[in-house]
């Protein structure tokens, strides 16, 4: 895969511009009804490579979860061809793999498509060797940060450390239109290639546009540029089998070609798809970019055969399209929105805007230019989407980048996908469709644990402390997972450099993508040299929850009062921590809605009894408390 990292722009731009003049580019389409062997041919007509013996990866589209063969994922049957072509061929390995939108599982997806099925068929072997094929998603790789030298919009980019590993990269997508930046193919398909949320900074690009910008080009469009500049596949095989037109990426109609097309110069099979499209280069702004930049143009583009465009078909472009969904009780405010919260909002509309007939009319609002006053004068206003987080505290929210369509409904009907699970002593995992909290993971040697160390694997740690029982396995599950952790200043030089840290100390807090995290004080012993323990006060997905850590009762947690807290989880062993009547004291203090005590139990010097201590809190008091067994979970 092409990586011009280490390349001035400018020298880059050049060398690649006068080859591709002197060279022209090539591209083969095929056309039948049998698409494995449409692909098969395709591929065979412009892979100049040697493969026997490398790596290959078919970067297939399962951005959203869907049925095989519907337009909305690539056909399991070109990536069937492409297997069989690189298998005759001698190639070691074959990794088939997507990162797919944040929120849908890659894995999931992948099976959902039928492309699963493909990888898991027995393939033999050829040439004496056999040729392993994996169906993988990006996400489980390590991730490797590429810098990109002068770039437009972004200065670098996190990938999966898959796409760099393998020795040829195919971009396997399907031909679709797009809301946002009028079609995706080849090149687009490639941003699938960024780790985990990584892939959402293109659609959060806080630069203005270059002074010298293209009229009609977004900032989306030069992100893409700059992508191209470290992440450039070697081949492009497009699957037009059974395409989408109209609301895509997700939402469009299906519209079957029975095309593949295939080429050593990508933006070259892009270009060529969209004459296929009827398209107009004008129209998609990334492509006007690229194709500049690597100087290609139609006038130096041979394709096979000439008089290809007699399988053109014009599609219907998003601008063209109507939803087709109405009800009475949604209004919609998204002007302002990007092509993700579209898509999810249109998969919202179309599979639970029947919920919400004939109930009262209720305002949703999505995009980054949503202002108060809005809100304010809206009938029962709703929030969707990161860009209108500012907004939270006038109206419910449903985060996300993209939001899920199911969390929106369950949000909008007052509901929360939110599990808070307890794995024992002090240790929870809080988790939503898009992201998991693991709390003091003190799991090795905890007779009380209900998860195994390589079990859990959280976007996000907590740690209040440096004692064994809270900094637990901390150190190797953020190894792992990479997932952010947070802690004291002094708590954090327990993990090794590189580990993806936030620091704090008491009284501070850190914004995040799910909310907010602030520390408080906790009256403990911290386990680190000249440090303080702490708790945590966690903004997650709309819900406000507590974890004292290790605390005796202190006056702080009076002031929690005023944070109107929806969960507390409160120690309540004696000897090392609050007791049982200190704790209840707490409750009193604090007036939290549910309470679930910790920290008990876990050995002999804590033992305590947690259902006297719910008949105590219950009537003193109106929080609700909830006893926990380790394993057990509850809804918030």
């Amino acid at each position: 895969m092409t990586d011009l990292r280490d390349i001035e722009r400018a020298d880059a731009n050049k060398a690649v511009a006068g080859e591709a003049r002197a060279a022209g580019a090539f591209v083969k389409v095929t056309h039948g009804p049998d698409a494995a062997a449409n692909a098969y041919e395709a591929i065979s007509a412009v892979c100049d490579r040697n493969v026997r013996g490398k790596q290959v990866l078919l970067k297939v589209n399962t951005g959203f979860r869907g049925p095989a063969r519907s337009g909305l994922c690539t056909n399991p049957d070109v990536v069937a061809g492409l297997i069989r072509y690189f298998r005759d061929r001698g190639a070691a390995r074959i990794i088939v793999g997507d990162s797919s939108i944040v929120g849908v599982d890659s894995i999931e997806a992948l099976a959902a498509s039928g492309i699963t099925e493909v990888c898991h068929r027995d393939w033999g072997i050829e040439g004496g060797a056999a040729c392993v094929v994996e169906c993988v998603d990006l996400n489980s790789a390590k991730p490797v940060i590429k810098a990109i030298p002068n770039g437009i919009m972004v200065d670098s980019i996190m990938f999966s450390s898959i796409a760099y590993e393998c020795d040829i990269v195919v971009s396997v997508p399907v031909i679709k239109t797009h809301m946002y930046t009028g079609a995706t193919l080849s090149i687009k398909n490639m941003k699938g290639t960024m780790w985990r949320r990584e892939k959402t900074k293109l659609h959060r690009l806080g630069k203005p546009l270059p002074a010298d910008a293209v009229d009609g080009v977004r900032a989306l469009d030069y992100g893409l540029l700059d992508l191209t500049h470290v992440c450039y596949p070697d081949y492009a095989v497009i699957d037009g089998t059974v395409c989408m037109e109209g609301f895509g990426p997700s939402g469009g109609a299906a519209k079957r070609l029975d095309l593949v097309l295939a080429s050593s110069e990508p933006v070259a099979a892009d270009l060529i798809a969209l004459r296929l499209m009827e398209m107009p280069l004008a129209d998609v702004g990334h492509l006007r970019l690229i194709a500049c930049d690597r100087g290609i143009g139609y006038d130096n583009i041979r394709v096979d055969p000439v008089d290809f465009t007699r399988w053109a078909s014009r599609f219907q472009l998003a601008s063209e399209a109507r939803l087709g969904l109405a009800c009475d009780a949604l209004e919609l405010v998204d002007e302002s929105a990007c092509s993700a919260c579209h898509a999810a909002l249109m998969q919202f509309l179309r599979y639970h805007a029947h919920k919400f007939e004939g109930g009262p009319v209720h305002t949703i609002f999505a995009g980054k230019d949503v202002s108060p006053a809005q809100v304010a004068a809206a009938p029962r206003p709703f929030l969707v989407g990161n860009c209108t987080a500012p907004l939270r505290g006038l109206a419910p929210f449903c985060k996300g980048c993209p939001p899920i369509p199911s969390e929106i409904a369950k949000t909008l009907k007052g509901e929360s996908g939110m599990e808070i699970k307890f794995l024992g002593h002090s240790s929870f995992m809080i988790a939503s469709k898009e992201y998991s909290l693991l709390i003091d993971p003190f799991l090795s040697g905890n007779p009380s644990a209900a998860a195994k160390v390589d079990e859990v694997n959280p976007t996000h740690i907590l740690v209040t402390h440096g004692h064994g029982d809270h900094l637990g396995d901390a150190v190797s599950i953020a190894s792992r997972t990479h997932a952010t952790v947070f802690a004291t200043v002094e708590t954090a030089a327990s993990f090794p450099e590189g580990t993806d840290i936030e620091v704090g100390q008491i009284g501070g807090s850190v914004p995040t993508d799910f909310g907010r995290v602030k520390f408080t004080p906790a009256a403990h012993g911290s386990g680190a040299p000249g440090g303080l323990a702490c708790g945590f006060l966690v903004e997650f997905e709309g819900k406000k929850i507590y974890h004292a850590g290790d605390t005796g009762l202190i006056a702080d947690m009076a002031l929690l009062e005023a944070e109107n807290i929806d969960l507390a989880l409160l120690p309540i062993g004696d000897r090392f921590t609050m007791g049982p009547s200190d704790a209840l004291r707490a409750v009193k203090m604090i007036k939290p809605r549910k309470v679930v005590p910790m920290h008990y139990n876990t050995m002999p010097a804590i033992a305590q009894d947690p259902v006297q201590w719910k008949k105590d809190v219950e009537a003193a008091t109106d929080t609700e408390v909830i006893v926990l067994a380790p394993g057990e979970s509850l809804q918030l």
